[in-house]
């Protein structure tokens, strides 16, 4: 082993666990060097009882853990060597105070007075901690703060009040991982003191200027998810708002369209990769042609406009985009539409003005919701014959599909299908009507045509029957799923 260049050293030792490297820390000093080496720690995480057993003693400590009465310390330097050099800690056992006293007292007597050098990940668990220990991580660089509960209302005031004084001693923080529930007990201004934020889940009201304050406030924000009910007034002249770093928005808004459009309107996300929108009206009497739904055009457009590095498209709304302006996304790979009735009313000629505009789509999946039930999807095989001939590099493919003769849907299907050939991976198809008979030979038809599918999803409408179930069976080796839907029988 001493003969191996340090490269080759520091590899061997990556491959050890918490226990292999203490022991091999044992062995000599030159070992020891390699294996206090902080680069052997950064995929690790250590238990924090795991450090008080060192510090104090796997016999004197076990079992101490939540008592009054603190053992004595029997190895400090061993203590504080690991305590520097770790990159992820979980408090798995629960901290009193007399506890944290006593390693607030050690890492007094160190020069820096910081325990924990390189700490850049706290997992808080479920256990109840004392109030004091956010101490313990004042001056360590940590970026990810992990806070879960265990499901007791009372857990969760214990949570959402750690979470509250870590990020107050934190303000360096990149990413928190809590649940919405956590989540939910913070204030804005809290999450504006932390500059350095990358990734955020929201669970509040959308105003206007909040989402204002927040851009600007946390500028390297990547990631960002709000969940919530739009509500408040929008500035007569909107001003643009840069966003630098945004690359993934996620908005889940109900009730008024105006704060989510506005917020479409004058963000700049140059570098926005993905956009997932759900924008569904408060009741459906408002899903109608109306200055709302052309301003929702417009801001598509500018948001075409800026992120021209847009990859991926989630869209379930009921707003009248139309596909004029889904068209404009050049760069799109994967495009999924949820559409409530009137919403984006897809049809052949849409679909073809797509494809036609969007060649590189590897992911096309748009799912029809009549939410007033009084008519079907408008795409035909045609939609099929379009995508065929212009997004040959399919491999995810879900279209809602009609036709006027019902019974005849199957073969225009195959035929239109036969170009992807062993390119398509995921194939959903609804609503499919089909006399029960030939539903084998119409699975089995799609299985030879399409071997490489991992993921089928066919809803079957049964013209010659009515309460009749499909049983599931798999149907190809390797297939993820296969699930037939019933739905109502043709009158």
């Amino acid at each position: 082993m001493d003969s191996l260049p340090v490269e080759l050293r520091n590899i061997v030792f990556q491959q050890l666990g918490k226990t292999d490297l203490f022991s091999s820390a044992l062995t000599c000093r030159a070992w020891r060097d390699v294996a206090w080496n902080s680069v052997m720690w950064r995929t690790l995480t250590i238990r924090v009882s795991g450090l008080l057993e060192i510090l104090f003693g796997e016999d004197s400590f076990r079992g101490k853990e939540n008592g009054d009465l603190i053992p004595p310390v029997s190895d400090p330097n061993r203590f504080l060597g690991v305590a520097a050099i770790i990159h992820s800690l979980k408090l798995n056992v629960s901290l009193g105070n007399g506890l944290i006293k006593v390693l607030l007292d050690i890492a007094g007597s160190t020069p820096e007075k910081v325990l924990f050098l390189r700490l850049s990940t706290l997992d808080c668990g479920e256990h109840w901690q004392d109030d004091l220990v956010q101490s313990l991580f004042i001056g360590s660089p940590i970026r990810k703060i992990v806070v879960s509960w265990d499901g007791k209302e009372e857990s969760l005031k214990h949570s959402r009040r750690l979470l509250s004084s870590l990020l107050k001693t934190q303000p360096q923080v990149r990413y928190i991982d809590a649940g919405a529930r956590i989540m939910m007990g913070l204030t804005t201004q809290e999450l504006l003191s932390l500059p350095e934020l990358c990734t955020l889940d929201c669970y509040w009201n959308l105003t206007y200027e909040r989402w204002a304050n927040l851009i600007q406030k946390c500028p390297k924000l990547e990631r960002l998810s709000w969940h919530g009910y739009a509500r408040g007034t929008i500035p007569t002249d909107l001003t643009s708002i840069p966003a630098p770093s945004l690359r993934w928005l996620h908005l889940d808004q109900f009730g008024s369209w105006d704060v989510p459009i506005s917020v479409l309107e004058s963000t700049n996300a140059h570098r926005l990769e993905n956009l997932n929108l759900r924008l569904l009206p408060a009741s459906q009497n408002d899903a109608t042609e109306d200055p709302t739904t052309t301003r929702a055009r417009h801001a598509f457009r500018l948001l075409a406009e800026r992120s021209q590095q847009l990859e991926s498209l989630t869209l379930k709304t009921s707003i009248k985009f139309g596909a004029e302006s889904l068209a404009l996304f050049r760069s799109l790979r994967t495009m999924r539409i949820t559409d409530h009735s009137p919403g984006c009313q897809l049809d052949d000629e849409g679909v073809e003005l797509l494809c036609h505009s969007l060649p590189s789509l590897e992911t096309f999946n748009f799912h029809y919701i009549n939410d007033n039930q009084d008519g079907d999807a408008k795409m035909t095989p045609k939609s099929l014959k379009s995508l065929t001939r212009h997004c040959r590099n399919l491999t995810d493919l879900g279209l809602s599909l009609t036709a006027t003769d019902a019974e005849s849907l199957a073969g225009p299907v195959i035929t239109e299908l036969v170009p992807f050939g062993s390119g398509l991976k995921s194939l959903k198809l609804a609503p499919l009507t089909l006399p029960k008979k030939h539903v084998d030979d119409f699975v089995s038809f799609l299985l030879s045509l399409c071997p490489s599918l991992a993921v089928l999803e066919i809803q079957l409408r049964f013209s010659n029957t009515t309460g009749f179930f499909l049983p599931s069976h798999a149907i190809a080796e390797g297939m993820q799923k296969v699930y037939f839907e019933r739905q109502a029988a043709l009158q």
